[in-house]
């Protein structure tokens, strides 16, 4: 455990890269199933707990299912394990250091009936952390796919817009 730990550690400091993640199935879904755990609870405190699993769960399969198309698309389609269990495990470990942040930022808002977004400094750093992720999945796809950072990273943001659409579109847009 100790050793997967640091090797998603090494990952998002683009210190190894994702053919060094082992091949294995099974870590590829405890890494899918912490992503949705870790994506629900950023979720939840907006969307409620249903609507955040669901989110969570969407987005995952979502991404898993156009990363795996994308690489079977460049014949590389023996490198989606490792592609996605290094994502996985990499942007859970992003997402947990997010966490303190998000609960942090909404200390500092104002009580009252209206939502408000208010720009605060954990609210930038929380925002810093999500560019440092795209980053390291930019970084992952453009080890997998063999291409140019910059055109790994305008499908990784692609990627996400489309997922974001899609749950928002079958979600729902949230109550208010």
């Amino acid at each position: 455990m100790a050793r997967y730990l640091q090797l998603f550690i090494n990952l998002c400091l683009f210190r190894h890269q994702a053919q060094d993640v082992p091949r294995s199935e099974a870590l590829l879904f405890a890494t899918a199933a912490l992503a949705v755990i870790t994506s629900a609870i950023n979720a939840v405190p907006n969307a409620g707990l249903f609507r955040g699993m669901f989110m969570s769960i969407g987005q995952v399969l979502l991404f898993a299912l156009l990363i795996s198309l994308l690489l079977r698309f460049r014949s590389l389609s023996e490198r989606s394990t490792q592609t996605l269990t290094a994502m996985f495990g990499a942007t859970t470990l992003l997402q947990l250091l997010a966490l303190p942040f998000f609960g942090w930022h909404e200390r500092l808002l104002p009580d009252g009936p209206d939502p408000v977004m208010v720009l605060t400094t954990p609210l930038l750093i929380a925002a810093a952390i999500a560019i440092w992720s795209l980053t390291v999945m930019a970084s992952i796809l453009r080890q997998a796919m063999e291409c140019g950072m910059g055109l790994a990273l305008l499908i990784i943001v692609a990627c996400q817009s489309v997922i974001m659409a899609a749950i928002m579109t079958f979600s729902g847009s949230p109550s208010v």
